[in-house]
């Protein structure tokens, strides 16, 4: 009897282990995922960017870019608003279409990420870099200058892709059919854009990209800035960057037309293979004006490219959720 006793003590003493363990383990689970899907607004997304600015300081770019490679945007299934009737002709029909579920990264690839990339795959750097080093102090600065083909390698290297045009558009607009990411009135402060008069033809791109180089860029300066500068500049759901610092590579062929023919599920540009789709303004518009680089931070606004290297250009990843 006393032995049945023991035995029974031991049984709950084991099983209150094993469910403070469950507990431990539920609330490593919970901190994780809030790691990873952060609320997307407030002190939580000023933290993130913090941390993510202090790891750049650090100089351990390793963790630096594992913590990147995590920092993404849940953006759950359902409707949203494309395109645009007011705006150019390839952005119309303004209409409804579905996505499936997708994450999509809340930076824009950095130079620190892309590094690793052309270390395992032997792969060129950009035409800014010495050799494999980008330039000094800008380990969180996105990288530009990369093609297509390579920023679709990146992703697929990392376990990701590139997401569509639709799913950049969803990203930067939400489900209310803003105009911004971050709402309908136009804002230079919240994006590292063009802010200064044309320049005359030709364009000596040496020149950008010899300003790539430069670091700690003052304000009303162009250059490249650290991702995430913009907080005030973020989507709905937190993603940062979508206008301004890099234009963007999707993964859709450009289709030299508007919507009306495209599926209103999960549509994509298949062709023809030409030009490949751009999303997003950049750091540097030398042909226009003003106007012309407000027209083109609307969350609709299309563009596309068949240049191999420009210094306006980067990219982020996506990645499909699976039900």
């Amino acid at each position: 009897m006393w032995a049945s006793g023991v035995r029974g003590v031991k049984l709950i003493w084991n099983n209150k282990w094993r469910a403070l363990l469950l507990l431990i383990a539920l609330a490593t689970g919970c901190f994780a995922l809030r790691s990873r899907y952060l609320d997307s607004s407030g002190a939580d997304l000023n933290a993130e960017i913090e941390r993510v600015r202090g790891l750049a300081r650090s100089g351990d770019t390793a963790t630096f870019a594992e913590v990147l490679d995590q920092s993404v945007v849940r953006i759950p299934a359902g409707e949203f608003v494309r395109g645009s009737n007011n705006g150019r002709s390839d952005e119309k029909p303004e209409r409804s279409i579905h996505l499936d579920a997708f994450d999509i990264d809340r930076f824009e690839v950095t130079n620190a990420q892309y590094r690793r990339f052309l270390q395992a795959e032997e792969r060129t750097a950009p035409p800014y870099w010495m050799g494999v080093e980008y330039p000094i102090g800008q380990a969180d600065y996105p990288v530009v200058g990369v093609s297509w083909e390579e920023a679709d390698a990146y992703c697929a290297w990392v376990g990701k892709r590139l997401p569509t045009e639709a799913e950049w558009e969803k990203a930067c607009r939400g489900t209310d059919g803003r105009t911004y990411p971050w709402g309908n009135e136009w804002d230079t402060r919240r994006a590292n854009v063009e802010t200064t008069a044309p320049q005359s033809w030709p364009v000596d791109w040496s020149e950008a990209w010899k300003s790539l180089q430069a670091s700690l860029i003052e304000d009303g300066t162009r250059g490249l800035k650290p991702v995430g500068s913009y907080p005030d500049g973020a989507s709905v759901d937190g993603v940062l960057d979508l206008i301004g610092n890099a234009s963007e590579w999707v993964g859709d062929w450009y289709n030299w037309g508007d919507y009306q023919n495209l599926p209103t599920q999960n549509p994509r540009g298949l062709g023809p293979p030409w030009n490949h789709s751009l999303r997003g303004s950049s750091w540097f518009d030398p042909y226009g004006s003003t106007n012309w680089v407000q027209e083109m931070s609307r969350c609709s606004a299309r563009n596309s490219s068949h240049e191999t290297q420009d210094p306006r250009v980067g990219f982020r990843c996506a990645l499909s959720v699976i039900p």
